[in-house]
């Protein structure tokens, strides 16, 4: 089995510390996995990987990166110590080119390797590499997503977190950025995911953990979870209520 890269530990989180989100949640994430967190809307999934990140309060448990305590590091600091964070929106700048919003991801590694990292990038995502000068804020919702990743990569972290990476994309985009995922998380980066778009995230995942009201209620291999019983009640069940409504 491989080693533990990531691990919370009896969690608490919200945004007022009388009414927690986060309700004690325990995940340890292997190096190496794709591991993808499903939920209904309200279930804290956002919340979770954003007290990860260090950008929602932690009011009780504990946060460890590769065996390191990082529960109140600030997020900043956390990425400096090998976690990425992609949110689901204002993951870029938009009044910036291309380059510029990789100059700046690129700030924290010394002078002399900031060059050679972007080109790294822009051989990873070529899209990106044929007009760098265009405005990030011009860039189609696919673009984009790729663009947010690569500032997310731009130091090598052993640990990246997206959120929502599918959200208002077409069909055809989001194959696009779960390919990428897979292939970021093939090169050894181990990638959490928090996704809506069920089918597409189990497709690619590991491992498949699912919240409801800021507790894991379930998890194991995505293999069959579309047909468990406990899926279809938290998303197919309601669909269909929400479909048979006056």
């Amino acid at each position: 089995m491989s080693r533990s890269v990531l691990k919370t530990s009896a969690l608490v989180a919200g945004y007022e510390p009388d009414l927690p989100i986060v309700q004690g949640v325990d995940l340890d994430v292997r190096a190496g996995e794709l591991l993808v967190l499903l939920g209904p809307n309200g279930a804290g999934k956002s919340t979770f990987v954003k007290a990860i990140a260090g950008v929602v309060p932690v009011f009780s448990g504990r946060i460890e990166l590769e065996g390191r305590d990082i529960t109140h590091v600030a997020p900043h600091r956390k990425v400096a110590e090998g976690l990425a964070f992609v949110p689901q929106t204002e993951n870029v700048f938009a009044g910036m080119s291309i380059h510029e919003n990789l100059q700046i991801a690129v700030a924290h590694l010394p002078r002399s390797e900031r060059a050679g990292r972007i080109d790294a990038l822009y051989a990873r995502f070529s899209d990106l590499a044929v007009k760098p000068t265009r405005l990030a804020g011009a860039l189609s919702g696919g673009q984009r997503q790729m663009l947010a990743v690569a500032r997310a990569l731009a130091l090598n972290p052993p640990v990246i977190i997206l959120d929502e990476p599918s959200a208002g994309l077409s069909p055809k985009l989001v194959s696009e950025v779960f390919s990428m995922l897979k292939t970021i998380n093939a090169d050894g980066v181990t990638v959490i995911l928090v996704e809506q778009n069920v089918k597409a995230a189990l497709a690619i995942a590991d491992r498949a953990v699912i919240l409801a009201e800021g507790r894991i209620r379930h998890e194991g291999s995505p293999t069959g979870l579309a047909d468990d019983p406990l899926i279809a009640g938290i998303y197919l069940g309601r669909r269909e209520q929400e479909r048979a409504a006056p």
